[in-house]
């Protein structure tokens, strides 16, 4: 365009990316395009950037880390499908365009000095003696900007938490400035800055005790703020960022909790949509939004005692009484057995326009509450979990399931999940039989009660060989190794670039890469063909489709027992080809795939989701998908024949001395990853001798990492550091190798090799004829993981749940043992 480059200070360049596209339209004189966020694209770095994002920050973290950060951004514009389908990476939040995680507190240390010389303190009496926002936008704009820099430190943070230093009522009070006066856009980015500050300051407060809590509480002011921020919601450039709301909602919420009067407050904002039939027979648009911002504010609850005197609250008033008796009314009558999931009774329960909110905010009201979760459990779940087998343009099906995985923290609401997810599958197996014995019928042969086919003809020899497939069916054939034996399967995968340890405290961290998995299995040759049929869309647009509308962007291959090595190394080699288009890697050998496994163990190991990078997948999915990783390394392992070098490390890590030990809590290779390529490596004897001594290390890098996660590196303890720490400090790091535990007495435990030398042979050679056994086993491990060592609340407790008590008889001496030993 004319007149480049353009400042940044020019009025409509920012903050919102969204600015710059109405620039384009008005300089352009597109002027229906104005009003239209879907009909044109901006592209920065090859890469279509989201209209939410703020100029600023695409600027630092997607030019500049791009190499090009010495000339002005340069953004591309284009008529969206003007030239067919983008091919482009969509970069939705600007956590996937970093590639590097940045450590606040080493990046912004300097602002400790703040902490200590009363800077802080300046500050606030500075930014309280503002009247009129206004008129004194430059120090304002100044002030926020500093404390924001301020915020992302802990020392700051502390500060700004203790009672007499009184930041909230100072920031509440400049935000009910900004809030009452006209809101034009900058204004708008210094409501931004408010809440993005409060945000953190409250988080930290809301992770202390309920008790300390209610204490800080005292200095949130009245009810006017609560009011002041609900004002904000009108304001055009926070409503259209859900960034901005996402902090929102989560001051708004901190600031009501444990206070009946602001409780109140808030709760009769959103009366009017919390009736949910008046919304479902009426034409609604600003209540649509109110109903938008009350599932978001759930979601953001804090999921603790603190969070739960909201939800608490929330369940008083019969908000999740009326919920779930909406659902009860309009939903069709659930009977005993099966029924069709596109009835016109079902269809028509589904495109209520009430419905998915419901199911989005009691997701966010029963995650980690018991009193929900038991409300919804003693109603509604044979409904939700029909809901979860509809597909729908609402994604009501994915609501629902994620209404029933909030649940499964409870043990009661899990066993009744499960048990009609079971009886789910029972019946579909039922009704699959019901509809074989029929087509066996058309034939003139039946099969008897242990299922064995009979006939009075020729064909009887014929119809014994058309034996049902077991194992790995492809999902577009439905055939597996049983009529295609040589034919290669593959799993598709999602894989994205990202640091391999986050407590890694290099310049520059060492990348790789994690992969995950809904675990739909497909023939190579089908996956081909069926790209080559739909030309109009790209490879993994394609695969999606037979992906359970999953994203996806790999295919990893598996080693059928029949299948020629030449087939499958062709295979891996394709897929080492597609892990380096997404992730930017050259170089892919085993080291990258260990801790590839690594990273997902991990996510195992801390609870966390696995949909949230390609919208499906569950724990079992990428349970499963663990042995093909195992065999995919050990095969680059076996026919490399690095063994014996690898065995070498893995030794001379278990010699390393205390300070060593130390030290290796901030570095990509320690205790995790040797740990991980143990299980590659050691067999189940080994494995015994040595776990207990994993163990403490686990926790010993565990303790470091919560006295001092930003580094540097230690060598040694202060006095101060010594004494043990809270149990979810050591919980990950404990559950990391009760996974590998069960991976070996569960999964592995029928492996045959008793020395090291036949280890990684056998265990390859197992993975690859036992994909149904394997299977079985991942359910096991997930529903022993879940239901039995992810509540635990106690190393002792842990110990026990994991059979650990007779090798550690006194697991918290155990623990002290290993501290008093560092050095």
């Amino acid at each position: 365009m004319l007149g480049n480059p353009y400042s940044s200070l020019e009025p409509g360049m920012g903050p919102l990316m969204r600015d710059v596209k109405n620039k384009i339209c008005t300089d352009c004189e597109l002027v229906a395009l104005l009003e239209d966020d879907n009909g044109m694209e901006l592209l920065v770095c090859n890469k279509i950037m989201s209209l939410d994002l703020p100029v600023k920050e695409v600027y630092k973290k997607v030019w500049c880390t791009s190499g090009e950060g010495v000339d002005a951004m340069r953004v591309v514009y284009r008529m969206r499908g003007l030239l067919g389908d983008a091919t482009e990476e969509f970069v939705e939040t600007l956590s996937q365009a970093s590639a590097e995680a940045v450590d606040d507190e080493q990046l912004y240390r300097m602002a400790n000095v703040l902490a200590d010389c009363g800077g802080l303190e300046v500050m606030l009496q500075r930014l309280a003696a503002i009247q009129r926002v206004g008129a004194a936008r430059s120090l304002c704009s100044t002030l926020l900007r500093l404390l924001s820099l301020c915020a992302r430190v802990r020392r700051c943070v502390r500060v700004l938490t203790r009672a007499e230093t009184r930041a909230l009522p100072v920031l509440l009070h400049a935000l009910h400035l900004a809030a009452d006066e006209e809101r034009d856009m900058p204004r708008a980015h210094l409501v931004y800055q408010l809440l993005e500050i409060m945000e953190r300051i409250l988080s930290v407060a809301a992770s202390e005790s309920l008790e300390s809590f209610l204490q800080f509480s005292l200095t949130f002011g009245g009810p006017e703020y609560v009011q002041a921020l609900l004002n904000c919601t009108e304001c055009p450039g926070i409503r259209s960022n859900s960034v901005a709301l996402g902090h929102l909602t989560r001051v708004l919420a901190a600031l009501v909790y444990g206070n009946d009067l602001k409780m109140a407050m808030l709760v009769d904002h959103f009366k009017p949509v919390l009736d949910f039939d008046r919304l479902d027979s009426e034409q609604w648009t600003e209540e649509e939004f109110r109903m938008e911002l009350f599932c978001v504010l759930c979601a953001n609850i804090e999921r603790n005692s603190i969070g739960g005197t909201l939800k608490d609250y929330l369940i008083s008033l019969g908000v999740v009484r009326d919920a779930l008796e909406y659902i009860v009314k309009h939903a069709p009558c659930v009977k005993p057995t099966l029924v069709c999931t596109d009835s016109d009774e079902l269809k028509e329960f589904i495109s209520r326009p009430a419905l998915k909110y419901i199911l989005r905010f009691l997701t966010g009201l029963a995650t980690d509450h018991e009193p929900t979760q038991m409300l919804v459990c003693e109603k509604v779940i044979p409904i939700v979990h029909r809901l979860e087998q509809v597909s729908s343009g609402e994604h009501v099906g994915s609501l629902a399931e994620n209404l029933l995985e909030a649940l499964r923290s409870q043990p009661q609401c899990a066993a009744k999940v499960q048990q009609v997810r079971d009886f789910t599958r029972q019946e579909k197996k039922r009704l699959a039989m019901a509809v074989r014995e029929r087509q066996l019928g058309a034939l003139g042969m039946r099969s008897n009660e242990r299922g064995q086919v009979t006939a009075q003809c020729s064909l009887t020899q014929q119809v014994a060989d058309l034996a049902e497939e077991a194992g790995a069916v492809c999902c577009i054939c439905r055939e597996g190794y049983k009529y295609q034996p040589t034919k290669v399967l593959g799993i598709y995968t999602f894989t994205k670039r990202c640091p391999v340890e986050e407590y890694e405290v290099r310049a520059r961290k060492t990348l790789g890469y994690t992969t995950v998995s809904h675990y739909n299995i497909v023939h190579v040759e089908c996956h081909t063909a069926a790209v080559r049929l739909a030309r109009a869309r790209d490879e993994w647009e394609s695969a999606a489709l037979q992906n359970a509308s999953t994203r996806c962007n790999g295919l990893l291959p598996l080693w059928g027992p029949h299948v020629p090595e030449s087939a499958f190394a062709s295979c891996l080699a394709r897929h080492t080809t597609y892990l380096q288009e997404c992730t930017g890697h050259r170089d892919i050998g085993h080291t990258c795939t260990i801790h590839d496994l690594k990273l997902l163990l991990l996510r195992f190991a801390r609870g966390r989701t696995f949909h949230d990078d390609t919208g499906g997948g569950g724990p079992l999915s990428n349970m499963q998908l663990v042995p093909a990783l195992v065999h995919m390394a050990l095969y680059v392992i076996n026919t490399s024949r690095v063994a014996s070098r690898e065995m070498s490390a893995l030794e001379a890590s278990l010699a390393w001395s205390p300070a060593r030990v130390l030290e290796s809590a901030h570095e990509a290779e320690g205790p995790l990853y040797f740990a991980t390529l143990a299980l590659l490596l050691y067999p189940h004897d080994k494995w015994k001798s040595v776990r207990v001594e994993m163990l403490k290390r686990m926790l010993v890098i565990g303790h470091v990492r919560a006295v001092c996660p930003g580094g540097p590196p230690l060598r040694a303890l202060a006095a101060e550091q010594r004494a043990p720490r809270q149990w979810n400090d050591y919980k990950p790091y404990a559950l990391f190798i009760a996974v590998i535990d069960l991976l070996y007495t569960i999964m592995f435990k029928n492996v045959t090799a008793t020395t090291v030398e036949q280890w990684p042979v056998k265990l390859a050679e197992y993975i690859r004829h036992n994909d149904e056994t394997n299977a079985k086993a991942a359910e096991r491990i997930v529903s022993t993981l879940t239901d039995e060592l992810l509540p635990c609340a106690s190393f002792a407790e842990m110990c026990d749940a994991a059979g650990l008590l007779a090798e550690i008889p006194a697991p918290d001496s155990t623990l002290q043992a290993a501290l008093d030993a560092l050095p």
